[in-house]
């Protein structure tokens, strides 16, 4: 194994970021897993219809020892098993992972790899038309994470300040905006810029990302690019070639980005582009975009 292949570590791949410390989370380029809890891997994986609900090949544990650092959720409520339980989901099709499952495999991962950052992008809260207790998932995302969130008023810090401030606090949380949520520790919605067309081919979605990406970069919040194709038959398309291609760092749109979301992010080197593009951008700051 070669020096280089050596030094990256999916595990611990922001640690070895060059200068990581003088950006802000609103400055990093995320590897995301999109609709991180729908995987193969899943109680329920077989038991839903087609390929249309999985988009990751193994649980958050996972994903998380093979880069994946902004996770795009989508949480049901239910108290039908007598107990408060919060479920992943794809369209009101169930995995059967609950949000525990990720809560004690963040807690793992974080003891282990302490200089490393989360997003916990909650996209949607809530299943179709079925009660959701945004009080309850408040109360119990306190207890379990609290002293390791990042309040919002530290958005502007830099990496180096919050691991100066704080040797736990690694977890951005984010949710669309409800009364009973503490917007101390949640930081706001953060938009997802995709095609609005449920069946895109690769040429539509490349021209979507060039459109996105031309008055990028934006420096003061996080925001998402699902880069992802589906067709009628077979759910998630398989363009890792493309991805490879199109956010390589010989071109500019990686460094444009914020999160980057796809299906099944492992089979394409977008960790390792991200970790890259961070880099460059912890170097070269805004002049990597400057014309002239």
């Amino acid at each position: 194994m070669s020096s280089i292949a050596a030094a990256f570590d999916t595990r611990k791949w922001m640690s070895h970021v060059l200068d990581i410390e003088q950006l802000k989370l609103t400055d990093i380029v995320w590897p995301g897993s999109h609709n991180s809890g729908m995987d193969k891997k899943a109680p329920n994986h077989k038991l839903v219809p087609g390929n249309w609900i999985t988009c990751q090949n193994d649980s958050f544990a996972w994903q998380l020892d093979k880069g994946a650092r902004a996770f795009d959720l989508r949480l049901g409520y239910t108290t039908a098993s007598g107990r408060p339980t919060f479920y992943f989901h794809h369209n009101g099709y169930e995995s059967h992972r609950h949000l525990d499952e990720l809560v004690e495999a963040l807690a793992a991962f974080l003891e282990q790899n302490a200089d490393e950052f989360v997003v916990l992008d909650f996209h949607q809260l809530g299943d179709g038309d079925k009660p959701f207790d945004h009080q309850q998932l408040n109360d119990f995302l306190l207890r379990r994470l609290g002293s390791q969130l990042i309040p919002f008023a530290d958005a502007m810090c830099t990496v180096g300040e919050l691991k100066r401030a704080s040797s736990r606090r690694r977890i951005v949380l984010a949710a669309p905006h409800s009364r009973g949520l503490d917007d101390q520790y949640f930081w706001p919605y953060i938009p997802h810029k995709w095609t609005r067309q449920v069946f895109t081919d690769t040429a539509t979605l490349e021209r979507h990302i060039e459109t996105t990406l031309r008055d990028a970069p934006y420096e003061t919040f996080l925001w998402s690019l699902p880069v992802t194709c589906y067709s009628l038959l077979g759910g998630p398309a398989d363009i890792k070639h493309k991805i490879n291609d199109w956010f390589h760092t010989t071109r500019d749109w990686v460094t444009r980005c914020s999160i980057i979301s796809t299906d099944f992010f492992d089979q394409s080197d977008i960790v390792r582009y991200c970790w890259v593009a961070n880099s460059m951008k912890a170097v070269y700051g805004r002049s990597l975009h400057e014309s002239g």
